[in-house]
């Protein structure tokens, strides 16, 4: 029993180290072979995460193979740091998605995004000019522009049955006007301002039709962006609590991995 301790931390670790490899040769890639900001900015996290598991499974894997007492009371160590990481991480994504930007329903049933009076931190970080520049940067190349996928799915389509569509939020928010603008819809990504229509909100005079403009600096697309952040922390955290959970009992086989090599070192 003590040794399948060992064989099992052996194990997890090499499919951890495995793992790990792809994301580093993917980070690397990211950072050699593309010049576009969004992909350049993962790059970085990409290789430092996979640089960690990659050497946090190595120590695993030797130590618990080799029965070497040291190197597994330095895995323990890092294991412990992982598990602590993993708790802060959950309690300030569950923070952060407290708050930030706001589902509303429109009169025509479908949902649009406002920013709150008072958004959190993670929001008032997203809205920051250079951050929103890079995240702008992001949304609008033309390999990967959001609203891509609504024209071609809308070319033919009435502003109605683009209402029906299951939008994004981001695609909400940054590819259309707020339905209080009144505008009049040209198909696509096409909306003709209409002179008798009257709104408060900046956004109807931001609106341009040029693809590389649309809605990219209205509130209601900072909105979007920020209520999708949220969405997608909001699932993550699951799995981060998962992940925490599994962590914590590998953490006991751990142990008695430690406790064998100790035994027979």
């Amino acid at each position: 029993m003590p040794q399948t301790s060992n064989n099992i931390v052996g194990f997890v670790n090499l499919l951890s180290f495995l793992i790990s490899i792809p994301m580093v040769i993917a980070g690397v890639s990211m950072s050699q072979g593309s010049a576009e900001e969004c992909y350049q900015v993962m790059a970085k996290p990409m290789i430092i995460i996979g640089g960690f598991f990659m050497f946090f499974s190595l120590v695993g894997i030797i130590g618990a193979c080799c029965n070497l007492t040291f190197l597994l009371i330095v895995y323990l160590i890092l294991m412990m740091f992982v598990i602590i990481v993993g708790i802060i991480f959950s309690m300030i994504t569950m923070i952060a998605t407290s708050k930030g930007a706001e589902e509303v329903k429109t009169r025509e049933g479908y949902k649009e995004y406002r920013l709150p009076d008072d958004p959190n931190w993670l929001a008032m970080a997203i809205l920051k000019e250079k951050s929103w520049e890079s995240i702008k940067s992001c949304l609008t190349v033309p390999e990967h522009n959001v609203c891509t996928d609504l024209k071609e799915r809308q070319i033919n389509s009435t502003a109605t049955e683009l209402d029906q569509n299951e939008l994004t939020p981001i695609q909400s928010g940054c590819c259309k006007p707020p339905s209080e603008c009144g505008f009049v819809y040209g198909g696509m990504t096409t909306w003709t301002k209409n002179n008798g229509g009257s709104s408060k909100n900046n956004d109807c005079n931001l609106w341009n039709n040029d693809n590389k403009t649309l809605c990219f600096e209205c509130q209601s697309c900072k909105a979007g962006v920020i209520y999708g952040v949220k969405d997608s922390r909001r699932k993550s955290s699951v799995v981060n609590i998962v992940f925490c959970i599994f962590i914590v009992i590998f953490y006991f086989i751990s142990i008695c991995a430690l406790g064998n090599s100790a035994k027979h070192g």
